[in-house]
């Protein structure tokens, strides 16, 4: 870096500087302490002398080096970023691909769930149609039964009158009494 000459370097520069043709062309006949571009350099070097004795050089090439270290940093800091940027895509996309397959197994439960619904409902719907069947068919033939009964129950009042009526008028009145009683007690016993 710049901070780094040394002096003997410095004093190498100035002394190619003297001897550089260009510098001296301009008058051969004046003596070289009368020259002002003499003057001029030897002034500079002066100047270049005293600031490199006051550190100058060293605090420019510090100021560049720090400036190096703070650019290296930042690309440190950068690179750094950017490896860290590259981990957190890479986890959020295999978040991403569990996320989907946890997704895509949601959806297959899901539809399992539901085929499994609908086919119990298929079979409750059976169950019930044949429960409800058989209510239909056990009230059918208690109303049969009791009409069956109804029937009976009318021919027997029927049957009864009829040979009330007839023991009525074929005996006469004690004894058509008690046969109609006995007869009647007879029919009433066949019904039940």
């Amino acid at each position: 870096m710049m901070g780094r000459f040394s002096l003997s370097q410095v004093l190498a520069v100035g002394a190619l500087s003297l001897t550089a043709p260009a510098a001296f062309a301009a008058d051969a006949d004046t003596p070289f302490y009368l020259n002002s571009t003499h003057w001029a350099f030897v002034t500079l070097l002066i100047f270049l002398f005293i600031v490199w004795r006051l550190g100058a050089f060293k605090a420019i090439g510090g100021l560049l080096d720090k400036r190096a270290n703070e650019i290296e940093s930042e690309l440190n800091q950068a690179k750094a970023m950017r490896e860290e940027a590259s981990r957190k895509l890479e986890e959020v996309e295999r978040k991403q691909v569990e996320a989907n397959e946890l997704a895509a197994s949601i959806v297959a439960q899901a539809e399992a769930d539901a085929k499994a619904l609908v086919e119990q409902a298929e079979k409750d719907l059976a169950d019930m149609v044949v429960r409800r069947e058989k209510q239909v068919e056990m009230r059918i033939a208690r109303a049969e039964e009791e009409a069956t009964q109804a029937v009976k129950s009318v021919a027997v009042d029927a049957a009864t009158k009829a040979a009330a009526d007839i023991l009525k008028s074929s005996a006469d009145q004690t004894k058509g009494a008690d046969a109609f009683k006995t007869a009647l007690a007879s029919a009433k016993a066949a019904v039940d």
